[in-house]
């Protein structure tokens, strides 16, 4: 209340949910917060270099840290397969990392992967010898549709979500 958002409004062709989004409340069905960031071994969105085979080589499988205290509640194991689901709807197969390098309840999935949707392999839809060594879901499926206002630039660093076994 005492610092209040825009009003709904439309900005070129975005529709950009302000007070709607903020009067509702996901934490519940969603209590982890998820965030998106960069691998050392990958460049960019990872396009180039999951399609070496010398730099595929060193992170073949997409993947979301959990902390062990969350991964023990939710019953996961440090290498099993879990869904990732954001509350818009968007979900993604990936791999467990247990680590203590998040905290408990958050959770870390790298931006570099492409190739799968919501568990399903694509790699028969790219062209004869351009699929990369290295496929994964995309960290933003489960992400928000989150924008920057002002920028119009894309962001979805950051929501929350569940993770359930796969």
């Amino acid at each position: 209340e005492d610092y209040p958002t825009y009003e709904d409004r439309k900005f070129y062709r975005l529709p950009t949910m302000y007070a709607s989004i903020q009067k509702q409340d996901f934490s519940k069905d969603y209590p982890i917060i998820l965030t998106s960031g960069r691998l050392v071994e990958y460049e960019g969105g990872g396009d180039e270099t999951r399609s070496n085979p010398w730099l595929a080589e060193l992170q073949q499988d997409m993947f979301v840290e959990i902390h062990p205290r969350d991964a023990n509640n939710i019953g996961v194991r440090d290498g099993a397969q879990v869904w990732v689901e954001g509350p818009e709807g968007g979900k993604v197969r990936v791999m467990a990392m247990v680590t203590e390098r998040v905290g408990e309840g958050v959770a870390f999935m790298p931006f570099h992967f492409g190739g799968h949707f919501q568990g399903e392999d694509l790699r028969s839809k790219y062209p004869d010898g351009a699929d990369p060594y290295v496929l994964g879901e995309s960290t933003n499926t489960a992400q928000t549709y989150g924008y920057d206002s002002v920028t119009q630039m894309q962001e979805t660093k950051a929501t929350l979500c569940k993770i359930m076994p796969a």
